[in-house]
């Protein structure tokens, strides 16, 4: 089983601004330190026009006691973006999560688009568990949790555009 994301967040600025911001390091570590991260790191990497981020954020693993003996204090995600070539005005990526060793990943796509002078994203992926019996509640827990990341984003991202940067 699987649990579906579809989350749409709302920035104040073009898409082209808001791809700069997404793919910006210190945005991204910002956003991490934000949404309760120990530590995060950010790299752009760019080869043959193709730009890809990966971020690693560290964070402490508040789960229920059946989750925390499969992932211990803390938990560690990697994250890979793969983003596409802009299309007019709209642009796009594909992106994967690693939580390391742990049982559980989430892929799929973002979707930047025009909405009058702001920028809607839409995060759309799945959600994974394979331990067996509480795969289900743990991708719950995740759902929640990627929920909660997102509109973490999207406040930081509107105070980012706005000039109020941390620092």
């Amino acid at each position: 089983m699987t649990a579906k994301i579809d989350h749409t967040q709302r920035f104040d600025a073009d898409p082209g601004t808001v791809q700069q911001m997404l793919l910006d390091p210190d945005f991204v570590v910002a956003k991490c330190l934000a949404s309760g991260s120990i530590e995060a790191t950010a790299e752009i990497i760019t080869e043959d026009g193709h730009t890809t981020l990966v971020s690693r954020r560290v964070l402490p693993a508040k789960l229920p006691g059946f989750a925390k003996k499969f992932v211990g204090d803390t938990l560690t995600l990697i994250e890979t973006q793969q983003w596409h070539d802009p299309r007019e005005d709209s642009r796009s990526a594909s992106f994967m999560v690693d939580f390391g060793n742990n049982p559980i990943g989430f892929h799929g796509t973002v979707e930047l688009g025009p909405d009058g002078d702001a920028t809607v994203v839409r995060t759309r992926g799945e959600v994974k568990c394979t331990v067996p019996f509480v795969g289900s509640k743990i991708e719950g827990i995740a759902k929640d949790w990627i929920g909660k990341y997102l509109a973490k984003e999207q406040s930081v991202g509107n105070d980012w555009l706005a000039g109020n940067r941390p620092g």
